[in-house]
């Protein structure tokens, strides 16, 4: 979960392009998604590439984001929408399952707070949970 605040001091708006729903953007690109490799994820670890050791959940993530980012014409056909955020205006997002990226702005705070899937309202509408259900698996 995070919690984003525009502090431009010029005014400017912070403006976000958000995409279609977590579960159509893993149907999409799931499948085209790299195998998780654990020894993979041990040596990321090892060379200080990564902090800690990357999960099964955050392999599945940054695949869907590289794929998103990499197809052309997903990124100037998919549903989305522009959402201008004013100076001085806070929102929250939910961040892993919100499909978004920044199209202009600057002198942006962020907190970022981390929620275990049973401490929210609708576990089954996380997006552990769409991944583990489209995997037909629970994730490591």
């Amino acid at each position: 979960l995070r919690v984003f605040t525009n502090l431009n001091p010029a005014g400017e708006p912070r403006v976000w392009r958000v995409g279609e729903s977590f579960e159509a953007i893993a149907q999409r690109f799931v499948p085209r998604a790299k195998p998780y490799a654990a020894w993979q994820a041990r040596a990321l670890r090892a060379l200080r590439v990564t902090k800690s050791l990357r999960s099964e959940y955050d392999h599945l993530m940054l695949q869907l984001h590289d794929g998103m980012k990499g197809d052309l014409d997903y990124q100037q056909h998919s549903p989305q929408v522009t959402m201008p955020f004013p100076a001085g205006s806070t929102w929250v997002c939910y961040s892993d399952q919100a499909s978004h990226a920044v199209m202009a702005g600057q002198f942006m705070m962020e907190q970022t707070l981390h929620l275990q899937p049973q401490a929210q309202v609708n576990p089954q509408a996380s997006p552990l949970a769409i991944l583990e259900r489209q995997l037909g698996r629970r994730l490591t």
